[in-house]
């Protein structure tokens, strides 16, 4: 077994990325903007689900990446491109320097015939029809620019993978904290998510208040409900791996976190993921 950081290999993408498909909803929930799709849209499966990595796709095109173990213990990055010629684009891609400078994921590659290629993902609630992904993503190939959507794909599944999903839970919870009967609740002062799942028809947003604990806060039928977990619970699965700054965009690095942004469709930033770079994740 190999150590990497928690951030290198791509946000550890051979570790922890999700088996996620699209989901569907006869209703999008108002966190969603949707692309509308080409008459011959469908959703592409990933061609090797064992691998993580991210499908693109949308209006005239789509793109699977894969990351896997290069001979010399680092990561490679596959990638197929179709935009409908006659042949698929093959680039090697490469994480762009200064990862996530501005926030976004970018990966960069070059074709002799087609150019420079580079594909940037952004987290946030995107959507085509009614499909909803959790990434926006914007292709330059070709020459040619192309917007779409992505999702992560792979063996392994990270809560933020449908942040858009929980936006409205996460904005009712800190809504609700500001008259909570709880006094941790109402002053603990800066609120960080670290986890956030569904349970039955409602769904559940762990907040963790540095220096005052964990906070579930149960979301139901427009209703909200806060438990205290105790101290002596372990960390469900997935907790911390983000966590979720909702609101703001720190301007730059924090301790050992990398940010990165979340948006809407408008553009407008929504908050942040914080990546912890230095913690080591075991990769077998």
């Amino acid at each position: 077994m190999r150590f990497i950081s928690a951030f290198a290999g791509t946000l550890c993408l051979l570790a922890g990325l999700s088996a996620c498909a699209p989901t569907t909803s006869g209703g999008l929930q108002s966190a969603f903007s949707p692309i509308q799709p080409g008459s011959d849209f469908s959703p592409r499966q990933p061609s090797r689900p064992e691998l993580s990595g991210y499908i693109a796709e949308g209006p005239g095109f789509m793109l699977e990446m894969l990351f896997d173990e290069a001979p010399d213990g680092g990561v490679e990055i596959d990638t197929i491109i179709d935009t409908g010629a006659a042949a698929l684009l093959m680039p090697r891609l490469t994480m762009a320097e200064s990862w996530l400078a501005d926030g976004a994921q970018r990966y960069e590659g070059r074709l002799d015939r087609h150019g420079e290629v580079t594909l940037t993902l952004e987290a946030g609630p995107c959507a085509i029809g009614d499909i909803r992904y959790g990434l926006f993503a914007s292709l330059q190939a070709g020459g040619r620019a192309y917007e779409g959507c992505a999702r992560e794909t792979g063996p392994h599944v990270r809560w933020t993978h449908e942040i858009g999903e929980f936006l409205p839970a996460i904005e009712a919870c800190r809504a609700d904290s500001a008259v909570s009967a709880l006094a941790h609740v109402r002053g603990a002062g800066e609120r960080r998510v670290s986890l956030a799942y569904r349970d039955g028809d409602s769904q559940i947003v762990r907040f963790e208040y540095p220096g005052n604990g964990r906070f579930d806060c149960t979301y139901a039928h427009e209703a909200v409900r806060w438990r205290a977990v105790s101290d002596l619970e372990p960390a469900l699965p997935g907790e911390r791996d983000p966590y979720f700054l909702p609101g703001r965009m720190p301007a730059g690095n924090e301790g050992c976190y990398l940010y990165e942004r979340v948006r809407d469709a408008r553009g407008e930033t929504l908050g942040a993921l914080a990546h912890d770079a230095c913690a080591v994740t075991p990769v077998g």
